[in-house]
């Protein structure tokens, strides 16, 4: 990081992310980057997302599955410059194929962006499991930024 008084800690960043509304995933595909939106959740320090079972995603993750996800939270803006705070983490992708794992990443996400009971949330859930692909990323590297008001 060249700003490196912009820098913050694990801690930071994970709470960045805890707070951001989306995440972008960079990926490789054969012509160079993909970067495409996602709706994370994390359990513990492991974050998944979910998507079809088919698509250039995948097909990405299939061939390098290294990427990194960016989360950002705009604080509004100081003259010419903008605020901000913002963490990227880096880490390896795999597909969930063990059911129970598959089923509490799908739990965590609907958690995160459906606060509130979920009566329904297994019988919702059985129908969609077979349809769904839902990936897991290994966190090896995470790194929080802030610009603030000086």
């Amino acid at each position: 990081m060249r700003r490196r008084d912009r820098e913050r800690d694990a801690v930071f960043a994970w709470e960045v992310f805890d707070r951001a509304s989306f995440g972008v995933l960079s990926l490789r595909d054969g012509e160079g980057g993909y970067g495409v939106p996602v709706s994370p959740a994390r359990i513990g320090e492991t974050v998944y997302f979910h998507c079809a079972q088919k698509g250039k995603k995948l097909d990405c993750i299939a061939q390098w599955p290294q990427a990194s996800l960016t989360v950002c939270e705009a604080m509004g803006t100081d003259y010419f410059s903008c605020k901000y705070r913002s963490a990227i983490l880096s880490g390896e992708i795999s597909l969930v194929e063990d059911e129970a794992e598959k089923t509490e990443a799908l739990r965590a996400i609907s958690r995160r962006y459906c606060p509130g009971d979920m009566p329904d949330f297994d019988q919702y859930l059985v129908p969609r499991l077979k349809v769904t692909a839902v990936c897991r990323i290994d966190v090896t590297e995470i790194t929080g930024k802030e610009r603030m008001p000086e």
